[in-house]
């Protein structure tokens, strides 16, 4: 199944707002009267937090790599050209903790 880039545009879009609006009313709960969060408690929240995010990631990867395809529908060579964006993207963040 090959969706239209605007259709997808729009998928990627409205999950990154609803996700960013969610992570904002969750730490809005969580945070103390100094604005601090337990990590030790909200590991597991956070962990699903930063999963969700990495598919975000992905999805405005695609998103990025079909601007330069020409016509209306995502082809193969965009996600694939999306998906190693994001994975270019992830090891560059693990390298940049490693050292």
């Amino acid at each position: 199944m090959i969706l239209d880039k605007k259709h997808f545009s729009i998928i990627t879009y409205s999950y990154l707002t609803v996700l960013i609006i969610v992570f904002v009313i969750y730490a809005f709960k969580v945070a103390d009267e100094n604005w601090k969060v337990e990590i030790e408690g909200q590991i597991g929240n956070l962990l699903t937090f930063v999963g969700l995010l990495f598919i975000g990631l992905i999805l405005a990867s695609i998103d990025f790599a079909g601007i330069n395809e020409k016509g209306n529908k995502l082809t193969k060579s965009s996600i694939y050209g999306g998906l190693s964006i994001a994975a270019f993207f992830l090891i560059w963040r693990l390298m940049m903790e490693i050292v």
